[in-house]
């Protein structure tokens, strides 16, 4: 995918060197409350991850598809991701963002998300778009309202135990 430029972030696909700031985002417990991810403890456990999710992404459902590294365009440090991402188990696309928390309350999410879904609904052709939020995630429920999605209702998520909000 084409680096994207917006105000603040330079949005572009990960690579395996930026497993440091993978672990510093995904390590953080408080950044993965409303994730049911258990926080990463290694650079191997970024590494991994970022082979199997985002870097399997691209490859698997192609150009536009899988999570990309937000990068603060001010000092080039890696402070979250957002992106594209089908779910097979649904059949959906789902829009997801996660920033460090020192980037929380600033707009980056929306920032960020908004180019990537036009570029969903323009160069892909999706007619549908989801987000997927825990009931309890208000901040993260408001970004999706400001990307043009509303509450649908609630899906099991067999895979966590949980109930979640769709939106779309």
């Amino acid at each position: 995918m084409t680096p994207i430029e917006t105000e603040r972030l330079l949005l572009r696909e990960f690579t395996l060197d930026d497993a440091p700031g993978y672990l510093a985002l995904n390590g953080d417990p408080e950044v993965l409350r409303y994730t049911y991810d258990t926080p990463m403890q290694t650079l191997e456990d970024a590494r991994r991850i970022l082979r199997e999710a985002p870097l399997a992404d691209y490859a698997t459902y192609g150009y536009g598809y899988g999570r990309v590294a937000c990068i603060l365009k001010e000092t080039g440090e890696l402070v979250g991701f957002t992106g594209l991402k089908y779910l097979p188990e649904f059949g959906e696309t789902d829009i997801g963002y996660r920033f460090v928390r020192h980037c929380w309350g600033r707009g980056l999410a929306t920032e960020s998300a908004l180019p990537l879904m036009a570029y969903g609904r323009e160069v892909l052709g999706l007619e549908r778009i989801v987000g997927l939020v825990d009931p309890e995630n208000v901040a993260s429920a408001r970004v999706l309202v400001k990307l043009g999605l509303a509450f649908e209702g609630k899906r099991s998520v067999p895979e966590i135990g949980s109930e979640m909000d769709v939106y779309a």
